[in-house]
């Protein structure tokens, strides 16, 4: 009994004791703790509510630890505690979430909170609120409507107050639009500026959510395959090889909302489009040139990869520019250089055939003098009597 009131003489521990039981309290596990509201009280907890209700306080802020997310947290609640109604409780739920139990009749203060919030962190705050519950007892119902509610920040958007009784019910995916995909590609195809591009991107967007907001893991899957659909599409249109799958897809799954969605797929649809397209001419020319010197000085180790990080594109969108502006395939190029190369010392070395091919990149000796052969007409070692050497 002793040891129990030192620990509740000490603030640290009362807090954690206090976090443990409200944990249990919105979990399964409240129901099988006896004499709740009897350890509320003793936890310096109101245990009478008028109509209890959860409500998950969501920082926007990016944090690299978890334990720099944890001590955000407790400066938030150690700011708001003090400045919430009387009997209102701040405490960590098992997800590390700043968690909010008050009484339904003073969530007029939850604007307040925001408000307060705003003025003290610089980072903006999502407020997800569940349903208010008749008993205590039944508070977990409000705490999961209210995670639901904090999920909903995708549409609804970052450092928003957001009801669960005001949510519209998911709508499933049935079926892959490929017809708003075509549509967005024959769009794209006639655009001629960039904020044509993000119109037409929205409008996809808007169409495929004409009855309803779609389940958010359902929109990340539509997302990525409209991704490699506009790609594919464009670089068939191009009639373009690309050697790399393109990565940079896979940063849609960090997108937080669906603002940020949009923006991102705007972003990559203009970026295809700028490869492409008539009104970037002397950029390309540019970049072109500048891939080519690279290809012609280090012909035996370069690569599309290597050549793209130096001129600063992805590999995708090199191989795509190289092939519209140039008439050939990246690789294309590359092997008529090495044949250029190649021919040029049979005709004034004396290094072998094999040490032929390791200069101009070609660790194989068989496939070099294949290749060789298909470009030239002859194999290397005729190559070089037929020139006299």
């Amino acid at each position: 009994m002793l040891k129990e009131e030192k620990w509740l003489k000490d603030d640290y521990m009362l807090t954690l004791m206090r976090d443990r039981l409200l944990q249990d309290l919105v979990s399964d596990r409240g129901g099988g703790r006896a004499n709740m509201k009897e350890q509320l009280v003793k936890l310096n907890v109101n245990p009478y509510f008028t109509y209890p209700a959860i409500a998950l306080l969501a920082p926007a802020a990016y944090f690299h630890h978890e334990h720099d997310r944890l001590g955000y947290m407790e400066k938030i609640r150690e700011y708001l505690q003090p400045r919430i109604p009387a009997g209102s409780v701040l405490f960590l739920d098992e997800e590390n979430r700043l968690t909010l139990l008050f009484s339904w009749v003073s969530k007029k203060m939850l604007d307040n909170v925001q408000s307060m919030l705003g003025e003290q962190f610089s980072d903006p705050i999502t407020i997800g609120i569940g349903k208010p519950c008749g008993y205590l007892q039944e508070v977990r119902h409000s705490y999961e409507q209210a995670g639901q509610a904090l999920q909903h920040q995708f549409y609804q958007g970052i450092g928003e107050i957001i009801y669960y009784s005001e949510l519209r019910a998911y709508v499933p995916l049935q079926d892959y639009p490929e017809h708003k995909e075509k549509e967005l590609f024959d769009a794209c195809k006639t655009a001629t500026s960039e904020g044509q591009l993000e119109e037409a991107v929205k409008m996809f967007y808007r169409s495929v959510m004409r009855g309803g907001p779609i389940d958010i893991s359902h929109m990340y899957e539509l997302t990525l395959r409209l991704l490699v659909g506009m790609e594919r599409r464009v670089l068939a249109d191009a009639d373009a090889v690309v050697a790399n799958k393109p990565y940079e897809i896979l940063s849609i799954l960090k997108m937080k909302t669906l603002h940020e969605l949009v923006r991102c797929v705007s972003e990559f649809v203009t970026s295809l489009w700028k490869a492409v397209s008539p009104y970037q001419g002397e950029s390309h020319r540019s970049i072109i040139k500048k891939t080519m010197y690279y290809m012609e000085q280090e012909c035996q180790h370069v690569s599309l990869q290597s050549v793209a990080e130096k001129v600063y594109m992805t590999p995708t969108y090199l191989s795509l520019l190289f092939k519209t502006n140039t008439g050939k395939t990246f690789i294309e190029h590359l092997t008529d250089i090495r044949i250029d190369k190649a021919k040029a010392m049979l005709k004034s070395t004396h290094f072998k055939n094999y040490e032929v091919a390791e200069k101009v990149g070609y660790q194989d000796s068989r496939y070099f003098s294949q290749i060789f052969k298909k470009r030239v007409g002859l194999s290397p070692s005729e190559y070089r009597e037929s020139a006299g050497h």
